[in-house]
């Protein structure tokens, strides 16, 4: 029979593992949910900026519209929601590195042909830092051609508002990240920086603004 105290540390370790389990459980849902939010989102962000362009494109926009590199307002427009829409889309290569590092290699190593699992994990590494700088690079190029094609389409008033404070947003996100990529600042800079970057809510604020923003205008 066990002894009273034996019997008491089993159960604390029970009850401990159960609530781990219970956290660990919240938080992947919390994670799906936004996760879901921000693909919502994302799918109504082409309609949106559609709908923007549309609403002034017949009025404003003639024959003898400026064009920069042989693209109108609209083009200008369509490539930075593509920009953004593939800068989002390489966020889903973040669990699937973590997965991968964590379990992923070691479980399928035999069926992928995995000789050196130490090897294979340092070119993880290497490949993930190569998609990090992507990342940033096309997170940055869809915040310049978001910046000409707001100011082609619409300079800053009451009406396009939203739309320049989810381009902030995007600004913002874009400095954080090259504060994360170069070499120069301190690390307790990048580490608040990666911090800041990562945050789903400022992720998602930003598409709603945007979104909200080309709704109105």
């Amino acid at each position: 029979m066990n002894s009273p105290s034996k019997f008491h540390r089993q159960l604390t370790r029970g009850h401990h593992i159960g609530t781990t389990n219970t956290g660990n459980a919240g938080a992947g849902t919390m994670q799906r949910l936004r996760w879901c939010l921000v693909l919502a989102l994302l799918l109504l962000l082409p309609t949106a900026l559609a709908d923007g362009d549309d609403d002034h494109g017949d009025d404003d926009h003639d024959d003898d519209e400026q064009k920069i590199l042989g693209m109108d307002g609209e083009d200008l427009g369509e490539l930075a929601k593509s920009l953004l829409i593939a800068t989002i889309v390489l966020i889903a290569w973040k669990p699937l590195h973590i997965w991968l590092q964590k379990t992923g290699l070691k479980k399928n190593a035999e069926r992928w042909g995995i000789k050196d699992l130490k090897a294979s994990k340092k070119k993880l590494l290497r490949f993930n830092k190569w998609m990090l700088r992507i990342h940033i690079v096309v997170g940055t190029a869809a915040t310049i051609v978001g910046f000409i094609h707001g100011i082609d389409s619409q300079m800053p008033d009451w009406e396009s508002s939203a739309a320049w404070a989810g381009w902030l947003g995007l600004l913002a996100m874009s400095v954080l990240g090259g504060l994360i990529m170069w070499k120069w600042p301190p690390k307790a800079i990048k580490k608040r920086a990666r911090a800041l970057h990562t945050q789903r809510a400022l992720l998602i604020i930003t598409i709603i603004l945007l979104v909200a923003g080309h709704e109105l205008m």
